[in-house]
């Protein structure tokens, strides 16, 4: 409800941007993204994080940063060391894949670039306020109805994982299994490394590398989510990724204060 309403508040301001920077302004009975409504989308998405963590404030009576990791805060060592094993396999999948997507030759303009400077601030804002959302605040609200924290873990993991696939749009049956996959390895990562820190690197990495090709090849207004056998790709390096970090999490979490996160806490 709080991800819809963000969204559905970010189509009129998104309409005023597109009219303001002179682009064909967004038109909900035919819709295609513009400029105006991806942008301001993604920061609309990004205020998931202040509100997730008030949320969590309230409703469980924690410390506001308790929501970001066990330690209390955002542990942005964890997240470069991590970076250090994601960001390298994430561009090589990227180059490698784009063919099979047919995304196009890139074409150098002014708008381009300016418009990839827009993604790499505004895609990890993005991404993280999802995380913040769905591994945050809504992991820990499902996990709370259960008392064993194995079956709370699992049924939350896979509710979450759902419904990230649901909101995202996602009906195709190999685009609801790479939400799924995604929500799941994001979940278990989480839950691993003791916050969300991984999972706001991971989808802010997968997001912003697979989108900013999409953008210099001209096409933001008919970026969909992938379909068809190509998309066991992704699935199979998010999950070899997230066995590669999970066993990694003692090199990861280091002098960090961190623990297991348990969602049924």
């Amino acid at each position: 409800m709080i991800l819809l309403l963000l969204v559905a508040t970010a189509v009129p301001v998104g309409i005023a941007v597109d009219r303001v920077i002179g682009v064909t302004p967004f038109d909900p009975a035919n819709p295609s993204l513009t400029t105006g409504v991806w942008a301001v989308g993604n920061l609309f998405i990004a205020l998931l994080v202040p509100v997730s963590t008030v949320l969590h404030a309230i409703i469980d009576g924690a410390a506001p940063g308790t929501l970001s990791s066990v330690a209390g805060r955002f542990r942005w060592v964890v997240l470069a060391r991590a970076a250090v094993v994601v960001v390298p396999v994430w561009i090589v999948f990227t180059v490698l894949v784009q063919p099979a997507l047919g995304t196009g030759s890139p074409r150098w303009t002014g708008l381009n670039l300016v418009l990839c400077v827009v993604a790499v601030i505004t895609i990890p804002l993005q991404s993280a306020g999802e995380e913040y959302l769905f591994r945050g605040l809504l992991l820990r609200a499902v996990g709370a109805l259960f008392a064993r924290p194995v079956v709370a873990f699992v049924v939350a993991t896979l509710t979450t994982a759902l419904g990230f696939g649901l909101v995202h749009g996602a009906s195709d049956p190999w685009a609801v299994a790479y939400y799924i996959v995604m929500g799941i390895s994001f979940a278990v990562l989480a839950e691993r490394t003791g916050g969300l820190e991984i999972p706001v690197l991971v989808h802010a990495a997968n997001n912003t590398l697979l989108l900013v090709p999409v953008i210099m090849a001209g096409q933001l207004s008919t970026v969909s989510t992938p379909t068809g056998p190509v998309v066991l790709v992704p699935v199979v390096v998010m999950a070899v990724t997230t066995f590669v970090l999970w066993r990694s999490t003692p090199w990861l979490t280091r002098s960090t204060g961190s623990a297991v996160l348990t969602p049924a806490g």
